[in-house]
């Protein structure tokens, strides 16, 4: 009889402790199992952990009891990785174990060129379906924080909490005014590390900390300046 090891995942969200996902994610798992006459050996999860994470405890530890002819068993490959290296990574760990993984939905079994390629692109799709929701949600924070939306603990250069609402954010005119510069140096064709050695030579614009100006600080402000 085969042994199935199951796995389940899902990524950072809110009330991450109440989600059910992975009970879901196990449910069809074990139903699969079932139907296919496999044996549920253990079953491990990942919680509020992205596919792209390399570091995934649950990940590794089922991968570790893994034996010869057993299955890695997920709902989805895209609970493994988001990431066509990280998933390939994978998949070479697992068959150094003398297992494989089997997916219940979206799965492509076999080792032929053709499956590795198909494999290949649903992993691709996933990491760039990733990317496209990581964009949408930092443009809509943005969006939020130009409005004066609060949007996070610390609130980003250029504006304070709002004392009256700490929901809100309010515009800091030293801050403003030093983000007006660096955009202004960023227009006339500077970058990062050469905008980050003029703020500090010219020392009329301070950093929040009052420590000196870095190229990954200037880049932060560029980014959020320009999402």
């Amino acid at each position: 009889m085969v042994n199935a090891i199951i796995y389940a995942r899902f990524s950072p969200r809110r009330n991450a402790d109440e989600s059910d996902s992975n009970d879901i994610q196990k449910a069809y798992c074990e139903q699969h199992a079932f139907d296919k006459g496999y044996k549920i050996a253990e079953s491990f999860e990942d919680r509020a952990l992205s596919g792209s994470d390399v570091d995934r405890p649950a990940l590794w530890a089922a991968i570790e009891v893994l034996g010869k002819g057993d299955v890695l068993l997920v709902f989805k490959l895209d609970r493994l990785a988001r990431n066509v290296y990280l998933m390939e990574l994978i998949k070479q760990a697992v068959s150094a174990c003398g297992a494989r993984i089997e997916a219940v939905e979206g799965d492509v079994a076999g080792d032929t060129a053709e499956s590795v390629l198909i494999r290949q692109i649903l992993s691709s799709i996933s990491e760039y379906e990733r990317k496209i929701i990581a964009l949408r949600t930092r443009f809509a924070m943005l969006q939020h924080q130009r409005n004066g939306k609060r949007m996070s603990r610390l609130p980003p250069f250029g504006f304070c909490i709002d004392p009256e609402d700490d929901s809100m954010l309010k515009p800091v005119e030293a801050e403003q005014l030093a983000i007006a510069r660096i955009i202004a140096m960023r227009d006339d064709g500077f970058e990062g590390v050469q905008i980050s050695r003029k703020m500090n030579h010219e020392n009329k614009y301070r950093t929040r900390n009052e420590k000196p100006w870095t190229k990954k600080q200037i880049e932060r402000i560029l980014s959020n300046c320009k999402g």
